[in-house]
């Protein structure tokens, strides 16, 4: 790995001092979406909200023909310290597209190559990565870190692999920035197309921790996830599985009852376009934990969402519906949340 980040360093020096960069262009985009969401056998109270994102986006080709990116986002901030939602630098990345050479990427907060969702055919969201919390642990990827990756151009049967190396960052983090000593991450992702309509897609990382060594450590955190998607004619079915060990740094001899040795997720979703404007969905997740004990109770969590999205032109109009079994692995607490948005890109 080692090796690898200096070839990349040294690349990217190497091209700073061979190639001119001509004068880029800055383009902005975003959305708006309103929400309503309710929770049903929950407490958690009803909430309209208003939200929105902006990317702006920088571009331009050096001589050898060569092309970079540059963007950034701002978004509402949700933290309590973020006074009446002021909006946060995040989700930056720099990329340099070398053609037959592939991709590389300088990111914070951004280019995760995570195929959690890989299988995920939903109309409107991932249920499970918004609105309420429902517990399920999934696997992390290179994007909640700052990283350096490098991604290789289109291969044979539509195969595209890519490798990256990460830091602890904090968001809008400047090229100056350095770090204490901390966790580090790599990451690994593939897809292929083989055939018409067939997708088949993997990741892998692994925490490399600064303490190893030094303080008492069962487990290092790791995880992983692949998924399988096929479409034929206006019908999408996606299958998948992801797979969570988090850290451990007790002893074997002290681990007790109530620890999980890792997590494992399965999912299957079911997309339908009606018509160029309105689309189904349904989606099934669930959530089960292996414990260290192995006389330890456990219930799996288990979700069901299904989902509309109709095309407004210029909008879209979504509802979607989740029903939750044994929230946060607790058995009987089942929670119903609806949610109705309607979202404006621009």
């Amino acid at each position: 790995m080692k090796t690898i980040m200096k070839t990349l360093l040294v690349s990217i020096a190497s091209l700073s001092v061979m190639f001119s960069v001509n004068a880029g262009e800055l383009t902005v985009s975003g959305s708006a979406k309103a929400t309503y969401n309710t929770i049903a056998g929950g407490q958690a109270a009803n909430g309209i909200g208003v939200t929105n994102e902006l990317n702006f986006t920088a571009s331009g080709e050096m001589d050898n023909g060569y092309t970079w990116t540059y963007s950034m986002e701002l978004d509402p901030g949700t933290a309590s310290t973020d006074a009446n939602g002021q909006a946060n630098n995040d989700d930056t990345h720099i990329t340099l597209t070398m053609g037959d050479l592939g991709t590389i990427k300088a990111c914070v907060s951004e280019c995760g190559n995570n195929k959690k969702y890989a299988f995920d055919q939903s109309a409107y969201t991932a249920m499970s990565d918004t609105g309420y919390s429902e517990g399920i642990s999934y696997p992390s990827d290179a994007g909640a870190y700052a990283s350096l990756q490098y991604h290789t151009p289109e291969l044979p049967f539509g195969t595209k692999a890519s490798i990256a190396y990460g830091q602890p960052k904090s968001d809008g983090q400047s090229g100056n920035a350095t770090i204490a000593d901390g966790d580090s991450i790599e990451e690994f992702s593939v897809s292929t197309s083989p055939i018409d309509g067939l997708t088949a897609s993997a990741s892998y990382y692994s925490v490399k921790d600064y303490a190893d060594g030094v303080t008492t450590q069962n487990q290092l955190e790791e995880g992983g996830a692949y998924a399988v998607e096929y479409a034929i004619g206006n019908v999408t079915v996606g299958v998948g599985k992801s797979f969570l060990a988090p850290q451990l740094l007790e002893a074997r001899h002290t681990l007790g009852a109530s620890t999980v040795e890792y997590y494992e997720n399965d999912g299957v979703s079911l997309g339908y376009a009606v018509n160029d404007d309105l689309t189904l969905s349904f989606s099934r997740e669930t959530s089960e934990r292996s414990m260290t004990t192995a006389s330890t109770v456990t219930y799996d969590i288990e979700m069901d969402s299904v989902q509309i999205a109709y095309s407004l032109g210029g909008a879209t109009l979504s509802i979607a519906r989740a029903d939750y079994e044994n929230v946060n692995y607790t058995n009987g607490d089942d929670v119903t949340e609806t949610i109705v948005a309607m979202s404006f890109a621009f």
